[in-house]
């Protein structure tokens, strides 16, 4: 999961800001998120494989007698999931489910007769689990730095069905086992699994976060032009579609311009697409704004430009009729046009 989401922010990659306001709006589907969810969980996966449970103690009665114990070294492993789905929640947020989970859990169990003598014995159990179930409610946002964020509203896991094999024979033992992980032990895994998830979601943030928010092009004249993009507000979801906005900002060579232009608003209109973006002329306005107020939409003429077979060239002399002045200070010299 540290990665499942990871499509949305390179979906917000081609996102550009000018000002307090988006000019550019990126539509994705619920068909998309799917897919990216999908992606994540394989991701996720292999962190689930390994999961330690803390040991467990009590007292229990058996026809044999009463009897202290303890589970000790419970681990899960072969975790394995077998479908998964995506459901968005207008205004609440992003639910992702799996189902079919699948994975074993070995264990360690010792007992001590409560009375003399005092017996003592102990066994290892094997549990396979089958057709479990994990939700996850997720609410994207957005940070003040322009980053998106996901934020945790909920998570449950169930354990479905299992099979328990004894290392022993005595039928008690596995009756007793059945009772034990049917009750405490099945809880205990399903807080183990439901911690793993919490701990993803500050790493896929961390991840988040350290994206970048800006990116250099390599414009004519040995300028660079640097464009800004950022997340401005939470993202909009509704029932099929989620809405991201996005605004930009363009420097050029480390000196930003701050755009006259106002943004219009979004319209937040899906066309039916898996991805769709919205860019206004703002955008492009503010982009070209940017490159005047950085010189870089200026340009110098000057003869060698002029054609050969032209009556007229870049010269006082030429241009003395225009400029008479011109020609009396600094007569028959070459003459450049800047603009």
């Amino acid at each position: 999961m540290g990665k499942a989401l990871v499509f949305l922010s390179f979906a917000l990659l081609c996102s550009c800001s000018l000002s307090a306001s988006p000019g550019l709006e990126v539509t994705i589907s619920e068909s998309i998120l799917s897919k990216a969810w999908q992606a994540g969980v394989k991701v996720a996966l292999p962190q689930l494989q390994s999961l330690s449970i803390p040991d467990t103690s009590g007292k229990t009665s058996t026809p044999v007698g009463s009897f202290d114990y303890t589970v000790s070294d419970v681990q899960i492993s072969g975790f394995n999931i077998g479908s998964t789905s995506i459901q968005l929640q207008s205004g609440q947020g992003v639910e992702l489910a799996a189902s079919g989970l699948t994975l074993t859990v070995n264990l360690q169990f010792s007992f001590k007769e409560e009375s003399w003598p005092h017996i003592k014995t102990g066994a290892s159990a094997t549990v396979t689990v089958k057709d479990g179930s994990a939700t996850i409610v997720v609410l994207p946002t957005s940070t003040s730095d322009g980053h998106l964020q996901l934020s945790l509203t909920s998570r449950s896991v169930s354990l479905g069905d299992f099979e328990i094999t004894v290392d022993g024979s005595m039928s008690w033992l596995y009756n007793f086992v059945e009772s034990l992980f049917g009750g405490q032990s099945k809880g205990a895994c399903e807080s183990a699994i439901e911690s793993a998830i919490d701990g993803q979601i500050p790493q896929l943030n961390t991840y988040l976060a350290s994206l970048p928010t800006q990116y250099a092009i390599d414009m004519w004249q040995g300028s660079t032009v640097t464009v800004d993009y950022s997340v401005v507000n939470p993202p909009t979801i509704t029932s099929s579609f989620m809405f991201l906005d996005a605004l930009g900002g363009f420097s050029v060579n480390g000196q930003a311009s701050s755009c006259p232009y106002k943004a219009p608003d979004m319209p937040q209109v899906a066309s039916g697409n898996d991805v769709q973006v919205y860019v206004a002329d703002y955008v492009e306005n503010c982009f070209l704004y940017s490159l005047h107020e950085g010189g870089l939409l200026t340009t110098t003429i000057d003869d060698s430009m002029v054609p050969s077979s032209s009556p007229i060239h870049l010269n006082t002399t030429d241009l003395q009729g225009l400029e008479p002045n011109l020609y009396a200070a600094y007569p028959n010299m070459l003459v450049e046009v800047g603009r």
